[in-house]
């Protein structure tokens, strides 16, 4: 392709903040997901997010600085994952909230891959298609190259309409993460305007950061009627980049944090007697009323049937039994599932059933939860008791 053709680089402070925002995403992925303290399904999806907006940053500073040319199969590459921001998300407040992601969580992932197989045709044509898509995306005034397409590359104008079809798909799981946020605070009776702990504190800024890329978005658009403004786009990503990667310095723990009120914040502590009786009366409840079996067991529930507050049941919980309220929950419910698969019933009994009974809703939550209290998965674990290892 003729050197004439091609624009003059455009290094200036937009291509630079850009830049650095995609050296960070890299970075802060292979942190999540390569070298985690300890790998889990929230760093893994925090890992892929960050992956995914360094994609976007990738391909819009290289178009954006001019320096596409030398990169021409990377023109328009990052488009479907316009379709993993928002699952992606959805998925790390998930498991802030619920502690896992449902078993179908892959569903989500549907429309990525069905639009990665649509724009295969456009991957497929030479480097002057390439050069003709960036100049109409970022240099409209210059003439494009004479062309002639052997096929169509949108039949169904996809591609003509993405950008209003991903802020549309961006909105959706953004309404589904606030769904979530506000159906967690609803269930710990706590406020999303007086959060307690840190992870609360972090949960309560998703309804602010949903806000903000809406008014973001749309004064974007304004002001940028004539072009695509992608520019701004990722100088937005680049700063989520940075913002995320400040929240890591400042605790590289969010995934593990306890998402609780802890008993420091009480209004005052209970006295050893008053704390003995309370751990009795809990006892009594959960070995005979075993409540646990219930997926809708909570902490309001369980405080509520032993006549207290949740602040003092979860005081004592932490004390007394010297674990979270849902690590008690797990406790009791796995000691459950291990009657279960060691009886004859259990023999026949599909793990989704067990899983059931015991209060899951979800068998890979059963499954993650039964293999870190007995080192063995269930299906390990009911094969070891017919075998009478256990």
């Amino acid at each position: 392709m003729d050197p004439l053709n091609l624009p003059p680089l455009r290094i200036d402070l937009f291509s630079v903040f850009i830049f650095l925002g995609l050296m960070q995403a890299i970075y802060l992925g292979l942190v999540y997901v390569v070298f985690p303290a300890k790998r889990t399904q929230s760093s893994v999806l925090q890992g892929l997010l960050l992956w995914s907006m360094g994609g976007f940053l990738l391909e819009i500073f290289l178009m954006y600085s001019g320096l596409i040319p030398h990169a021409w199969f990377l023109v328009d590459f990052s488009e479907p994952l316009g379709f993993l921001i928002g699952p992606l998300f959805y998925g790390v407040i998930l498991c802030l909230t619920r502690g896992t992601v449902p078993a179908k969580y892959w569903i989500h992932g549907v429309p990525f891959f069905a639009y990665t197989l649509y724009m295969v045709p456009f991957w497929a044509l030479p480097d002057v298609a390439k050069y003709n898509a960036w100049i109409a995306a970022y240099h409209p005034d210059l003439p494009r190259l004479d062309y002639s397409y052997p096929y169509p590359t949108d039949p169904l104008l996809i591609r003509e309409f993405i950008t209003p079809v991903t802020l549309f798909s961006v909105a959706v799981y953004g309404l589904l993460c606030l769904r979530a946020v506000f159906g967690f605070f609803s269930s710990q009776n706590a406020s999303i305007w007086k959060p307690v702990t840190e992870a609360q504190k972090r949960l309560r800024l998703v309804p602010f950061i949903l806000v903000t890329v809406f008014i973001f978005v749309t004064v974007v658009k304004i002001f940028n009627m004539e072009d695509t403004g992608d520019h701004w786009y990722a100088a937005y990503i680049a700063f989520t980049v940075y913002l995320t990667s400040f929240l890591h310095i400042r605790s590289s723990n969010l995934e593990y944090a306890d998402l609780k009120i802890p008993e420091k914040y009480q209004s005052s502590r209970l006295d050893a007697e008053t704390q003995r009786e309370l751990i009795d009366r809990v006892k009594q409840i959960l070995e005979r009323n075993q409540p646990y079996l219930h997926p809708d067991f909570s902490l309001p529930n369980l405080a509520k049937e032993a006549k207290t507050s949740v602040h003092v049941l979860s005081q004592a919980i932490n004390e007394g039994f010297g674990k979270t309220f849902f690590e008690l929950t797990a406790e009791y419910r796995v000691r459950e599932a291990c009657r279960l698969l060691k009886g004859e019933e259990g023999a026949y009994l599909k793990m989704e059933e067990i899983a059931e009974r015991v209060g899951y809703s979800s068998k890979s939550s059963f499954n993650t939860v039964f293999k870190k209290q007995v080192g063995m998965t269930p299906s390990e674990y009911r094969k070891s008791a017919q075998n009478g290892i256990v």
